[in-house]
């Protein structure tokens, strides 16, 4: 069993490994799934699926931070959540992309909230952020759920998007987590 990253009352978090092609490929063969996401409405080649696989693997030995496994307490497999680095701008970005079968139930938003929660429980970084396409609602909704705040707008790999952030000192101040979690890590 891998290691558990955290719990929620209905999710766990814990790191992909190398065998989870087919997890991973499953969520992204799915065009309503990419809509948002790079390659947008198709599914994502194989290439790119292995190429993220590698990089989350990577990044969760390397840094402990990462995309991580997605699953619900009865261990089903419903889609990845984590962080990633991005180029722009600079700092950990909160991101998660969930299996359609699971869309609308508050997944998103409860993995939302317990990562911002266990981010200023586990790293020393005064900041994270979130951003969706311009036109994706739902998303902001989960990320203000989740204690972010509308920060700025930018284009995105062509995309307009929303980016929003939370502080520490928001966090502390109670704009973060609204329900209980636990976790190692």
């Amino acid at each position: 069993m891998s290691d558990l990253i955290l719990v929620t009352r209905r999710l766990k978090l814990t790191p992909f490994l190398e065998t989870d092609y087919e997890l991973l490929n499953d969520l992204h063969s799915d065009p309503e799934v990419n809509r948002y996401h790079s390659p947008g409405l198709a599914p994502m080649a194989d290439a790119e699926v292995r190429r993220r696989l590698k990089s989350y693997v990577e990044d969760h030995q390397r840094t402990g931070i990462s995309k991580w496994k997605l699953e619900t307490i009865d261990g089903d497999f419903i889609g990845r959540a984590g962080f990633s680095w991005p180029d722009k701008p600079d700092g950990y970005e909160l991101g998660y992309s969930l299996k359609r079968a699971y869309w609308g139930q508050g997944y998103a938003s409860e993995i939302a909230r317990a990562l911002v929660d266990w981010f200023f429980s586990h790293r020393t970084e005064d900041q994270m952020f979130a951003y969706a396409a311009s036109e994706h609602e739902k998303s902001f909704a989960v990320m203000e759920k989740a204690g972010l705040r509308p920060w700025m707008d930018m284009i995105k790999h062509g995309v307009s998007c929303r980016f929003y952030r939370i502080t520490r000192q928001d966090h502390e101040n109670g704009r973060g987590l609204t329900e209980p979690t636990s976790g190692s890590n």
